[in-house]
């Protein structure tokens, strides 16, 4: 299934968009940055763009110090960093953002988002969730409902695993 040109276009203008907005977020926001790790489970050119122009405007925001991972993943609820360790000499993540795969066929509408909930994380974590939140509705144009360690018992499970594996605080 190729890309139109419309949707080429869209996907580029949507790129470029995030990129400024988030050019004059930078000079905004104060000292500590959160770590964050970008788990790609897709598998399409357009949902590529997507993630691309994601991080591309979390790390413009100057909140966020984004690594991207990609996974494979039998399916949406398998653990993507199964098999996977963490980098050694590196610093656990404060959010993991697991994107799954069925966003490219329209079989998941859901992005997880682990980490503390906002009320106990650090300040910088805290607003950096919000900030996450709506750049998340920019780029998928509000079709993923992003979910938290504290929407389903699997996910504070994976999030306790995580943090288990030396993957999160």
């Amino acid at each position: 299934m190729g890309m139109t040109k419309r949707q080429m276009g869209l996907a580029l203008g949507l790129l470029a968009l995030l990129m400024s907005t988030a050019a004059f977020a930078q000079s905004d926001t104060p000292g500590e940055q959160v770590r964050l790790l970008v788990v790609d489970q897709t598998k399409t050119f357009l949902s590529t763009m997507r993630i691309g122009g994601l991080v591309g405007a979390l790390k413009g925001t100057g909140l966020y110090a984004v690594d991207v991972t990609f996974a494979d993943a039998a399916s949406d609820w398998d653990d993507p960093l199964a098999g996977q360790a963490l980098a050694e000499g590196a610093d656990p993540y404060d959010v993991v953002l697991i994107i799954p795969r069925g966003i490219d066929d329209g079989s998941a509408d859901w992005v997880w988002i682990l980490s503390q909930p906002a009320s106990m994380a650090p300040p910088e974590v805290a607003m950096g969730l919000g900030v996450l939140g709506e750049v998340l509705g920019l780029v998928f144009e509000g079709a993923m409902d992003p979910m938290n360690s504290a929407d389903d018992l699997y996910l504070a499970f994976l999030h306790s695993l995580y943090i288990s594996e030396g993957w999160m605080r």
